[in-house]
C-alpha cells in the first residue's frame, strides 16, 4: 500500500502515487475552480498535505481519502477568492495541455449542470463507484445515484441531438 510506505518517508511511494491520481485531482480541482492555476496549486496542496497526513491514515479506500482532501482544498480556494475564478488557459502546465484539448468542448457541456452534478459526472468519469463519491461529497448514496442519473439524462437531452448530426 503507498500509503504506508509513503508515511515511512518514502518519496518514491509518493512519485508513484501522484501520478496515478495527478489528472484525477486536477480534474476535481478544475470543476470547483474553474482555472488551470488554481487547479494546479490544488494538486500541489493535496499531495503536500498527503505526504504531511500519510501517517494519520485511516481509511478503507486512499482514493476517496485523496480527492476529499481535494475538494477540501478546491472548496478553501473559492473561499479565499469569493468568486469563481475565471479560466487563464495561458498558465495551462505541458504535463496538462495534451490531456486537456477538449477541456472546454466538455466545460461547456458540464456549465448545463448544477454544481453537485457536475462533481459527481467528473468523479464517476474517473473510475470512482457512486458509494466512494458519496463519500467524498459527504452525500447519500441514493443522493449521488439520482444526481448522477439526472445529470446524464439533461446532457443527453441537450447533446444528444448534435452528435447525431455530425
Amino acid at each position: 500500500m503507498l500509503i504506508k510506505r509513503i508515511s515511512g518517508g518514502e518519496t518514491e511511494a509518493l512519485e508513484l502515487l501522484y501520478r496515478e491520481m495527478k489528472d484525477c485531482v486536477f480534474g476535481l480541482a478544475l470543476v470547483y475552480t474553474k482555472s488551470y492555476a488554481d487547479a494546479d496549486d490544488v494538486v500541489h496542496d493535496t499531495f503536500l498535505a498527503v505526504w504531511k497526513n500519510a501517517d494519520t491514515y485511516t481509511e478503507v479506500n486512499p482514493k476517496s481519502w485523496i480527492m476529499t482532501i481535494a475538494r477540501n482544498f478546491s472548496l478553501k480556494c473559492i473561499k479565499r477568492k469569493n468568486e469563481i475564478c475565471e479560466y487563464d488557459e495561458n498558465i495551462l502546465s505541458d504535463d496538462f495541455s495534451d490531456k486537456l484539448a477538449n477541456v472546454d468542448m466538455i466545460n461547456k457541456m458540464l456549465e448545463n449542470l448544477g454544481e453537485k452534478e457536475r462533481e459527481i459526472v467528473m468523479l464517476y468519469s474517473h473510475g470512482f463507484s457512486h458509494s466512494e463519491i458519496a463519500k467524498i461529497t459527504g452525500s447519500t448514496y441514493a443522493t449521488v445515484r439520482w444526481k448522477y442519473r439526472n445529470a446524464i439524462k439533461k446532457l443527453t437531452r441537450l447533446f444528444g441531438d448534435e452528435s447525431e448530426n455530425e
